[in-house]
């Protein structure tokens, strides 16, 4: 049975060409009419969500995803096509929407969960367990405007869970959270699968839709071009789908599966597989590699990605100036590169790719082969955590240098 149908669902918004601010620019202004550009941030999108699917929805910046969800939470109406829901729904789409600032973290849960519909009941119980479950029970009674970001977003989803709806609409929940706060939204993730809650996640980071849901839809442009399995819309997203050329074109690249890679996986320093890692450790990526003819030379490398799909770090064997000599049809060639994980806390992903030495041919290269979550560090920005230290002391005031000569002023007076 479908959770969630929607049907030819259009919807449009009327960008002006300038902005009239002042009052001497709206006098003017009604002498000439207003200009606006019409645009199309859903067209025609038809989806049906069948009951206890787990639903990812990627696709570039403005392509409709955070529309397509207020359209079904019944926050935007569509100017066509028509959106039916089966069962109880709670969206989170923006970061403190239903929340007021200048209430207290309880007052906002009270009032929040209210409208999201607590048993009277149980009211007191949901809020505490939001509470806690966001970590804020010493912030219970501070203003919500006192909190930082990610301390907002972490009491939202935390309440909006307490609400038991049967349907979730989740926009972007994970981007400010810490790797701590991650982890604790991944059990309850399996937790919601679990139980059959219908979930529709909008993210950017790739190795979330990959690795909780059951199928994942490509918006371009407000259309729907690709849904399916996550790994295959994922590569129809990143353009790892498209079919090599006959030859490689200058600059061009190409999938010639000479090599491809077979497994990865992340050890720890006693050699079990892991996907945590403290940040300091030094972890090692291990990569399989199959061997389909005889390649000479190849370059094998990695880079990794943080939450927002941007590179912090790469390496290959040519810049190590490592040769790896000939390779023969049918070999596994293990590759293991061990790295210092001087990461700050949060989530992260192993590209694995193989190359010739020009790097115009690629034999293989893969997205997101390896996920894990770094935490322990106490560097709050960045992308790297340097190890750095401080140290304090008091010094005493410097002697003075008399102006005009080498005698030294002490305490005002020539010596």
């Amino acid at each position: 049975m479908a959770a969630i149908e929607v049907r030819g669902v259009r919807k449009a918004f009327y960008l002006p060409h300038e902005r009239r601010t002042t009052l001497t620019e709206r006098v003017v202004g009604m002498l000439r009419p207003a200009t606006y550009e019409r645009f199309e941030a859903l067209r025609g999108v038809d989806l049906t969500v069948e009951r206890g699917a787990f639903v990812g929805i990627i696709g570039n910046n403005g392509s409709g995803k955070s529309t397509l969800l207020k359209v079904i939470a019944g926050l935007l109406v569509a100017d066509a096509g028509a959106v039916q829901v089966q069962g109880t729904m709670c969206a989170l789409l923006e970061l403190g929407l239903g929340f007021s600032p200048e209430l207290t973290v309880l007052e906002n849960v009270e009032l929040y969960g209210a409208v999201l519909g607590y048993p009277r009941d149980e009211m007191s119980a949901r809020v505490a367990t939001a509470i806690r479950f966001a970590e804020l029970e010493r912030f219970r009674d501070a203003k919500l405007k006192n909190l930082s970001t990610g301390m907002q977003m972490r009491l939202a989803f935390a309440t909006a869970l307490q609400a038991s709806s049967d349907i979730l609409l989740l926009d972007e929940i994970l981007a400010v959270g810490d790797a701590g706060f991650q982890s604790k939204c991944f059990e309850v993730f399996e937790e919601l699968r679990h139980h059959g809650t219908t979930v529709l996640l909008v993210s950017h980071n790739l190795a979330h839709i990959r690795r909780f849901c059951d199928r994942a839809i490509l918006l371009d442009a407000g259309c729907i071009v690709a849904s399916g399995e996550p790994a295959s819309v994922i590569a129809r997203y990143l353009g790892d789908d498209k079919p090599a050329p006959s030859a490689p074109a200058a600059g061009r690249l190409r999938h010639d599966g000479r090599l491809h890679l077979r497994e990865a996986w992340l050890e720890d320093a006693s050699a079990q597989r892991v996907d945590r890692v403290l940040s300091g450790e030094r972890p090692t990526v291990v990569l399989l590699f199959a061997a389909a003819e005889d390649t000479d030379d190849p370059v094998f490398g990695i880079a990794i990605r943080d939450s927002t799909g941007g590179y912090v770090y790469a390496i290959n064997t040519l810049w190590l100036g490592q040769p790896t000599g000939r390779v023969h049809a049918g070999d596994v060639i293990e590759v293991r590169v061990p790295f210092l994980a001087a990461l700050r806390n949060g989530s992260y992903a192993v590209d694995a790719a193989v190359t010739d030495r020009t790097a115009a041919i690629v034999h293989d290269w893969a997205h997101g082969t390896v996920h894990f979550a770094v935490s322990g560090s106490v560097c709050q920005d960045g992308s790297v955590d340097l190890r750095a230290d401080m140290t304090l002391r008091t010094v005493p005031h410097p002697q003075r240098v008399a102006p005009g000569g080498g005698q030294l002023l002490r305490g005002g007076e020539l010596q």
